[in-house]
């Protein structure tokens, strides 16, 4: 005798998280060597403000690429699809 019990479970599709802030990070990145390359300051290119400039685009790439998946999550939540599941244990 199995007792199989059925019930209705509502399923649906989230964003995964990393993948969306690894894009902003790679788009940040391009952005910072854009910038880097197009503004020249007095004394001339440093190392210093490359990096501080990378750091700073990088950053604001990972916490836009967070933002768009909160925003696609939110966007995406209402859309469930119902499921019929059973659940049997095995005694």
């Amino acid at each position: 005798m199995s007792n199989d019990k059925t019930e209705t479970v509502k399923i649906r599709r989230a964003p995964k998280f990393i993948p969306f802030m690894l894009t902003g990070v790679l788009l940040g990145g391009i952005a910072a060597i854009i910038l880097s390359l197009s503004i020249t300051t007095e004394v001339g290119r440093t190392a210093g403000f490359i990096t501080q400039l990378l750091v700073y685009c990088l950053g604001l790439g990972a916490g836009l690429g967070v933002v768009a998946a909160v925003i696609f999550d939110a966007v995406t939540a209402r859309k469930f699809k119902d499921v019929q599941v059973s659940k049997t244990s095995s005694n």
